[in-house]
């Protein structure tokens, strides 16, 4: 089993998420944590069961909550670069890619 890193990047962009859902409705930001905390275990699971997006990085959608995972896999580590709304720019974290 492959394990599961968030770069700092994508770090932040939950946390910001988190707070976003947290003044929307206060507890919310906890249930996408809950819910990110077993999409990253499907993901550790069987990383190639997700799609292919641009080059290698492959992408995880979350059910609950409108957000993406984009992913990359290098040697036995899966590295979230980033979290991101569905409905963000789909293309704003390609310079990520290295």
């Amino acid at each position: 089993m492959m394990k599961v890193r968030f770069t700092t990047v994508a770090q932040g962009e939950l946390a910001e998420a988190r707070k976003w859902l947290n003044r929307q409705q206060p507890g919310l930001g906890k249930q996408l944590n809950e819910e990110v905390r077993k999409v990253a275990g499907r993901i550790e699971k069987m990383p190639f069961l997700f799609s292919l997006e641009q080059a290698d990085v492959r992408k995880c959608s979350l059910t609950r909550f409108r957000y993406n995972m984009r992913f990359v896999i290098r040697n036995d580590v899966v590295f979230i670069i980033a979290f991101s709304h569905q409905h963000r720019d789909p293309e704003y974290w390609i310079e990520r890619i290295d």
